[in-house]
């Protein structure tokens, strides 16, 4: 009720219209639910997230489980929400729903501890870190070799491996080479591991407050397993030999080490960061093509 009046003061304030609501067939949405799993389900998920918006507009309002919820492609919304007014608004339960999988880090935390990781994180956005691009000449070798010569290829898992390639080559310093190893290395299990929790989290977010209801050891062995690995890619990287200084360059991982107060720290901001690169540009891909 008090969130409730509190919409209605700031909608007044801002002259905000109400948004079209998606009409739910069941108590609680739980109909509006049972379709985006279903859609998610047929990877056909952002194509029922554009027929709505097609249908209604820019920004609408809808019910999951009770609890009303907002969708914007809106310039001027999303504006306001990532960066005018960025102070105004909280992650509310997301911290809950990913902190099992990254630990503290840009994707879970607010406030002062946001601004730390985000600290953290600036220098490797300097344009100077990407002025040498050999390194995709690789990788974009390796991602040519696997590619079947004849018949249809699902081309997102090797963009996956093809962004997990170029991400740790510009963070550690060395790639870890996915797109040359086999589909039982401990870079594929890392993927499957990411993919499966990525998947259930993205189930707990729907979620809202139930979001505890998916779990279980399913995605407990799932963090696990892409935790070690990031533990791997750390303890690889910090073991090499150390660069002349007339040969050495930046490199990320170094900066982070001196820079995080333990191991758990550490690991956490690699994972934010691995996801950050890994993920987003390898959908990227695959939507535009």
């Amino acid at each position: 009720a008090d969130n409730g009046k509190r919409d209605i003061e700031l909608a007044k304030a801002y002259g905000c219209q109400s948004p079209p609501r998606l009409l739910n067939r069941r108590p609680l949405g739980v109909d509006r639910l049972e379709q985006i799993f279903r859609a998610n389900a047929e990877s056909r998920l952002m194509e029922l997230f554009l027929f709505h918006f097609r249908l209604w507009g820019t920004t609408l309002e809808q019910i999951f489980l009770g609890t009303r919820a907002y969708g914007t492609i809106e310039p001027a919304n999303l504006e306001a929400i990532l960066s005018t007014k960025f102070q105004d608004w909280s992650m509310g339960p997301r911290r809950k729903v990913m902190f099992p999988l990254f630990g503290d880090g840009i994707f879970t935390q607010e406030g002062d501890a946001w601004k730390h990781s985000r600290e953290l994180l600036r220098p490797q956005f300097a344009h100077r870190q990407y002025d040498d691009l050999d390194l995709f000449r690789e990788v974009v070798d390796d991602l040519i070799s696997v590619l079947p010569t004849r018949g249809v290829v699902d081309l997102q898992p090797l963009f996956f491996r093809l962004t997990l390639d170029t991400t740790t080559a510009f963070l550690f310093g060395d790639s870890v080479h996915s797109l040359q190893q086999s589909d039982t290395s401990s870079e594929s299990t890392f993927a499957s591991a990411f993919n499966t929790a990525q998947d259930l989290i993205a189930k707990r977010m729907r979620l809202q407050d139930l979001y505890w209801l998916v779990g279980g050891k399913k995605f407990t062995s799932a963090c696990e397993d892409v935790h070690r690995f990031a533990d791997q890619i750390i303890d690889r990287n910090l073991s090499r030999k150390p660069e002349s200084s007339d040969q050495a360059k930046y490199v990320f991982l170094d900066f982070l080490e001196k820079n995080t107060s333990s191991r758990k720290e550490l690991r956490s901001q690699i994972i934010n960061i691995l996801v950050a690169g890994r993920d987003t540009t390898a959908c990227l891909m695959s939507w535009t093509l």
